[in-house]
């Protein structure tokens, strides 16, 4: 419906034209006006959507009258009427800002394109002031206009309730399937009888639905249409929807901008349990907004430092699972929790010595995580790299003590009383760990080791000595000469005299 005005000073075709939109139009609201200025007058007390106005008028022509809207920056379409002797101001009324033009006589196949043009024009305007105005108002920051607005815009209503909506998808694909969802969910209530406003942002989609019924409820019916609409976008568009509801409001203002709130905090749970589900307020479990999260960051260093992947894993677990227990806290502030309590069992572990542990790259991904399994993964990655790390640094250590004991053992192999026990005191290491350590790394015990290079440095000192076997023995550490000789011919699977011979003979 469309409020309409005619300007025109011959009473017979001002008249005529009104006749006629009448009667293509009934539901139009009609007015009237002589020029310009009264036509400016009526513009005054009634919102305009569509003039048609003749340019040759006393006072305040045309051309003039059009300037003036121009200038005020009306959205009302306007039409010239003019005469074929005319057609100069017509032209000139189309720079100034008019939209289109009809030759008198005006015929009624004419004027009903135009009439459909102005509608859509109108419409569009209404729907695009009624989204500002909503969007102002369930974002927090209305003005009184347009509660006012909103008011009059659906003045039947008695019961609603607020829904949002997000598509996982991105780009430019993201606003064009936004798009699709807003005509689609407008068809819907449409179909159920409903009042409806939608509106999207870069993420969102949000709106209202609305009811005359007093009792008005969101039934099995139309969360089935709900249902199928995100069964839909999965299998058209391969698009994951998820739809959340408010609580039911009475009123425009606190009410509505409650029931929207609650919406947002029914969407949390996509976090917790995945896309393409209906979430209703009523069915969360919400946590106060002031609660402390936290994971104990004293059991988790300590699963940490074991290195045992599984324990570190069932730790964390543990903790993200009591975080959980008393219901579904805003998924930003637990990431942001988490990494906090990350770092501060990084914190503790460079208490122990421990430094440079990754972080930066693993806690941006933390904060991208869209859903919880994400967020444990990412969790548990960024502390089993930790563990691994630890690991590494572990291991390095461990390498170059077990170098620098084959070093010192190779430079002095001669001692008589080198030994495990010597050598566990020199490197600061316990005996029994020692040990395990050092064959770990060598496939040999130390006593093995130490016995390996008495042997080479013996076969070495009969070949290029004359020194007697007992002397070569004293050298590499044995007093004992038959202990010495059992165990180069376990090495070597001959004696040492028999050995410089026949390595003599072969030269």
């Amino acid at each position: 419906m469309l409020n309409v005005l005619v300007v025109d000073d011959e009473p017979k075709h001002r008249q005529g034209l009104s006749r006629m939109l009448k009667n293509l139009r009934p539901e139009y609201h009609i007015f009237n006006a002589r020029d310009g200025a009264e036509a400016l007058e009526r513009m005054e007390t009634h919102p305009i959507d569509l003039v048609f106005t003749d340019i040759q008028m006393p006072i305040m022509d045309g051309l003039e009258f059009v300037e003036h809207l121009t200038r005020r920056g009306g959205s009302e379409s306007v039409v010239i009427l003019s005469a074929y002797s005319d057609f100069a101001y017509a032209q000139r009324a189309l720079q100034l800002g008019a939209s289109d033009y009809l030759l008198k006589p005006v015929e009624a196949q004419k004027v009903t394109p135009l009439l459909q043009k102005a509608e859509h024009k109108a419409g569009a305007l209404r729907e695009a002031t009624i989204e500002s105005a909503l969007s102002e108002l369930l974002e927090g920051s209305p003005a009184e206009t347009d509660i006012t607005l909103l008011q009059r815009s659906f003045s039947g209503w008695r019961r609603g309730i607020s829904l949002g909506a997000v598509i996982h998808t991105g780009g430019t694909d993201r606003k064009r399937m936004l798009s699709l969802l807003k005509r689609m969910l407008a068809h819907i209530m449409e179909e159920a009888g409903l009042a409806h406003a939608f509106y999207f942002t870069n993420q969102w989609l949000v709106g209202v639905i609305l009811s005359a019924d007093a009792a008005f409820d969101v039934t099995c019916a139309l969360e089935a249409k709900l249902q199928e609409l995100m069964d839909h976008f999965q299998k058209e568009h391969n698009q994951e929807l998820t739809v959340g509801l408010g609580m039911y409001f009475t009123e425009w203002g606190q009410g509505a901008q409650l029931s929207y709130q609650q919406a947002r905090f029914a969407l949390q749970s996509l976090f917790y349990d995945g896309p393409r589900k209906l979430y209703k307020s009523d069915q969360q479990s919400p946590k106060d907004p002031s609660t402390i999260i936290h994971l104990d960051a004293g059991k988790l260093a300590k699963a940490i430092l074991s290195g045992k992947k599984d324990d570190i894993h069932a730790c964390l677990k543990t903790e993200l699972d009591r975080t959980l227990a008393q219901g579904y806290p805003d998924p930003s502030r637990l990431k942001y929790s988490v990494a906090a309590s990350i770092h501060h069992i990084t914190s503790l572990l460079r208490e122990k010595g421990v430094s440079h542990l990754p972080d930066a790259v693993l806690e941006g991904a933390l904060m991208r995580c869209s859903r919880m399994d994400e967020l444990r993964k990412t969790a548990f990655q960024w502390v089993l790299e930790m563990a691994e790390h630890i690991d590494q640094r572990r291991q390095c250590k461990s390498e170059t003590v077990v170098d620098s004991c084959k070093t010192y053992i190779e430079a002095n192999y001669g001692e008589e009383d080198l030994s495990l026990s010597t050598l566990a005191v020199r490197f600061h290491f316990n005996p029994s760990y020692f040990c395990i350590l050092f064959k770990n790394h060598t496939r040999m015990t130390i006593h093995q080791y130490i016995t390996h290079i008495r042997m080479r440095a013996a076969a070495s000192q009969l070949l290029h000595t004359s020194q007697k076997v007992y002397q070569v023995a004293e050298n590499v550490g044995y007093r004992d000469v038959k202990y010495f000789i059992r165990l180069f011919r376990k090495e070597y699977g001959t004696s040492p005299d028999e050995y410089r011979h026949l390595s003599a003979t072969r030269i």
